[in-house]
């Protein structure tokens, strides 16, 4: 089915306005996106989309509304004067739904590669979601596939190798959850390689999901537990 999407196959998610909110959110797994809104569901397909932004939007229902009450209510008062505070009121209502649709909203703004455009009002943008848009743009301008078959990289003490492959169950608790990086997150921190482990996430033995990071503002990948040894890539000392 085209439009079902198992939340449990998801490699991440973000809510659209606060934390904990389950009707407003929005999904991401290999293959499609899930937007949550009101508790809305929409369901697109990855290969579909265009690409993602937020942008501050006219709305033009207050603008239309505005711009009607406020030449109505201002001729009126001409032609009746008693109660004069109604006509002010009127003007004033007028003026300030005009206001209200000329200075927009922000809205998130999903473009398709047909040209249409899916238009979501947000009352606020928070950097979780900045964060989960630039990930998914990211995705989405991949080349041929959108699966998540890239390196996934980590950075491992010497001494912690053994519990990050499960080969050492005391130190394991202590390690995980843990955070990696992707190549281009890993290229832009300049990380010297010296420490670092590169896994194939199809071979991790575990779902691999991405989470957003408070301390680089980024969505990073995330492992809750251990990998098997057999993923581990051998990178030559570069990424």
């Amino acid at each position: 089915m085209e439009d079902f999407f198992d939340q449990n196959e998801a490699k991440a998610f973000v809510y659209l306005l606060s934390d904990g909110d389950d009707k407003n959110k929005l999904f991401i797994s290999d293959e499609k996106l899930l937007i949550i809104r009101k508790n809305q569901r929409k369901t697109i397909a990855l290969k579909n989309l265009a690409g993602l932004k937020i942008e501050n939007k006219k709305q033009l229902l207050p603008l239309i509304l505005g711009g009607i009450i406020t030449p109505f209510a201002f001729l009126s008062y001409f032609v009746n004067l008693f109660m004069p505070w109604i006509h002010l009121i009127s003007v004033m209502v007028g003026l300030l739904l005009f206001y209200l649709g000329w200075v927009g909203n922000s809205a998130l703004i999903l473009k398709f590669k047909n040209g249409d455009e899916l238009v979501y009002y947000l009352p606020s943008i928070s950097k979780n979601l900045t964060a989960f848009i630039d990930f998914v743009n990211a995705i989405l301008m991949q080349t041929q596939s959108t699966k998540f078959a890239d390196l996934i990289y980590f950075e491992i003490a010497e001494n912690d190798t053994d519990a990050f492959f499960g080969k050492d169950e005391v130190k394991e608790k202590r390690i995980f959850p843990i955070f990696g990086y992707t190549q281009d997150q890993l290229r832009n921190i300049k990380k010297s390689t010296k420490n670092i482990v590169a896994i194939n996430p199809l071979k991790i033995g575990r779902e691999l999901k991405f989470s957003y990071d408070l301390k680089t503002n980024q969505m990073r990948p995330i492992l809750s537990g251990t990998v098997l040894p057999e993923s581990k890539v051998d990178i030559g000392g570069s990424t």
